[in-house]
């Protein structure tokens, strides 16, 4: 059968190379790091090891080429058919001090038409100096798949080490199968490929412990310094990429796996620097998503700023501590946004910031969602419903959720419905709404999990830390401190008809609703209350109630009755302390009573643990019915 011609251009093959601050990226949490800058010192220079790889491309006429800077494509031929070879020698050259480990990687930003399937790929590594391949023969050459194939795959047969000022050389071939078929006449590959060379040290150079020290450092990680680098390196499900410089985000970045990203200190953001907004920029910036971090997939941060390109200014806000005037850029999309099933991690150093307009961070309503802040932030962000929308499961074990405020409701966190707030530890502190909610406003069906960390200085109209959805649970446990919150009404929080709180620790303090001192914990409207521990130091208000329990030593708040139709009666926790309490003296006053739990004997002076502030009236043990009820005083 004849082969007919297929034209073809494989073009723009783009050279990376990997700098310094990739090894030290890889060192977060170790013992010690492996470069110093230089010092001199009574004319004893001390003087740190290099690590700079160089790549140089073999040319007819002009010898050895760095391709370092270079963006000039290294296959580029419009002639491919059946059988073509094209065959390119490269030079790896180790010029620092430091020996290294090197790899080299194809990788491209797009997705790839079948005429992938058809470039074989060949290589040929060499410790000794290749010849330039004028006959284009392939002997020596291992076949490692196609193109298809060897995309972002790590071969044996393309990785080395080399010792300072030493050289490895490879040959990389591209053909074209010589039984390929019409079907892929005047096809396009459909992308660009990039040759990427990634170095790393490597076990050699002894210091004072041994020759091992820098043994972890590793070659798993993509080094990128654009977007478009970045963009590849999701593209091709590369799990651990590091930053070598900030960038400018252009359009979406789209994760498809879990992908792994060490900022080494970077930003990405919508604008050049954080001083630079739309009105100086000659292009206009991008508003949109930054991250779609897609079904099933994780997107991890770590050591990285993403900004929004807020520039707040004007008149600092005392509970926020910055200015509320953007002068910057107004979002249109968030900067991390999920799709079903699909996480997100924020580690140490990992901020999310700036936002304006839109949330931060949307979770949307995806089943299965995840946020886990492990020592990130997410600060100075601003929408009309939280800096985070929570339609999926968040935990927060360390970390900042700070200075972030709303429009309407939910300063920090809107929560909706049947998604869970878990909080470890960390603090979410000093956010701001102007209706409901100063950190966190709930719909529908939400627990919250507060087992340590502080809620404090946050400030709303309604629940100046929270105010739930209806039906939700809140746990709270030691180690959580609810303090210094400010609403008009409910300064801590505003539980909303049917909602279960249970407190068996922590610490509610110092919380001030400027309608009614009654009100400076917790307002809650029907709710199921069970308090059996910690530091209840505000006043609360029960309305209505779900037959509420309280006990515990340290209720040193004033609890406010406001009794409903057939809600009359407050259980006692097994141990109780003292509790002083008022009843509204409505129709149903005459039938309040706090009843003990079942197993409970009468010791005298129990009354006198439960305080009666309504005035003329004291509190008795009626022996007839085993409750303690409230009579006229003598």
């Amino acid at each position: 059968m004849r082969k007919c011609k297929s034209n073809v251009k494989i073009a723009s093959i783009v050279v990376n190379t990997l700098a310094i601050v990739v090894i030290s990226a890889i060192l977060i949490g170790s013992t010690f790091a492996w470069f110093t800058d230089s010092a001199v010192s009574s004319g004893n220079k001390i003087q740190s090891g290099t690590l700079k790889v160089d790549l140089e491309l073999l040319d007819r006429e002009n010898g050895w080429v760095s391709l370092k800077s270079s963006n000039d494509p290294i296959f580029n031929s419009d002639v491919w058919e059946p059988g073509y070879t094209d065959i390119k020698i490269l030079k790896i050259e180790n010029e620092g001090t430091l020996a290294l480990q090197w790899k080299a990687k194809l990788v491209t930003e797009k997705q790839l038409s079948e005429l992938a399937d058809v470039i074989d790929v060949y290589v040929l590594p060499s410790s000794t100096e290749l010849s330039y391949p004028d006959d284009r023969s392939l002997d020596g050459y291992t076949k490692v798949g196609t193109l298809a194939e060897f995309i972002d795959t790590v071969e044996t047969t393309t990785k080395g080490t080399l010792l300072a000022g030493e050289v490895a050389y490879l040959g990389i071939a591209l053909q074209m199968n010589p039984n390929a078929g019409n079907e892929y006449q005047g096809l396009s590959l459909g992308g660009s490929i990039d040759v990427m060379i990634v170095a790393t040290q490597v076990s050699s150079e002894s210091d004072g412990f041994n020759s091992g020290y820098d043994q972890e450092a590793s070659l798993d990680w993509t080094p990128v310094s654009s977007a478009a680098q970045l963009r590849s390196a999701l593209k091709n499900r590369q799990s651990k990429i590091v930053l070598t410089d900030n960038i400018v985000v252009d359009d979406t970045f789209f994760v498809q796996s879990d992908a792994n990203i060490d900022g080494n200190g970077y930003t990405i953001s919508r604008v050049s620097t954080v001083s630079t907004f739309a009105a100086e920029d000659e292009a206009t910036p991008f508003t949109g998503t930054l991250f779609t971090v897609q079904q099933g997939a994780t997107l991890e941060l770590t050591d990285i700023v993403l900004d929004g390109g807020a520039n707040w200014t004007g008149n600092v806000d005392n509970v926020l501590g910055r200015g509320v005037e953007n002068t910057g850029i107004v979002s249109t999309g968030s900067l991390i946004v999920t799709e079903a099933s699909a996480h997100i991690i924020l580690n140490e150093g990992a901020i999310v910031k700036n936002t304006d307009g839109v949330n931060a961070i949307n979770l949307g309503t995806r089943i299965g969602a995840t946020l886990t802040i492990n020592g990130g932030e997410i600060i100075n962000n601003n929408s009309g419903a939280g800096a985070i929308w929570g339609g999926g499961h968040i935990t927060l074990n360390y970390g900042k959720i700070n200075s972030n405020s709303s429009t309407g409701l939910a300063g920090a966190i809107r929560m909706v419905g049947s998604c869970n707030l878990t909080m470890n530890g960390g603090e979410i502190s000093n956010n701001k709404a102007v209706t409901n909610g100063g950190a966190i406003y709930g719909y529908g069906a939400t627990v919250y999990n507060f087992n340590g960390g502080e809620m404090s200085g946050n400030h709303a109209a309604i629940g100046g830390a929270m105010y739930t959805g209806e039906g939700s649970t809140i746990n709270i446990k030691d180690g959580f401190k609810l303090t210094n919150n400010v609403a008009n009404n409910a300064g801590a929080f505003r539980a909303e008809n049917r909602t279960t709180i249970n407190m068996t620790g922590g610490e509610i303090s110092g919380n001030i609703s400027s309608e009614s001192p009654n009100w400076n914990g917790f307002y809650g409207w029907n709710p199921a209350v069970n308090i059996s521990g910690g530091k209840l130091m505000d006043n609360i208000t029960i309305h209505g109630g779900l037959t509420p329990t309280l006990g515990g030593q340290e209720i040193n708040g004033v609890v406010n009755f406001v009794l409903s139709t057939t809600h009359n009666t407050c259980n006692l926790a097994e141990d109780f302390g003292t509790i002083k309490f008022t009843v509204n003296e409505g129709s149903n006053f005459a039938a309040f009573n706090l009843k003990p739990a079942s197993t409970y004997v009468y010791s005298a002076g129990d009354e006198d643990k439960l305080v009666c502030l309504n005035p003329g009236y004291v509190t008795y043990y009626d022996e007839t019915t085993n409750t303690f009820r409230l009579t006229t005083a003598e």
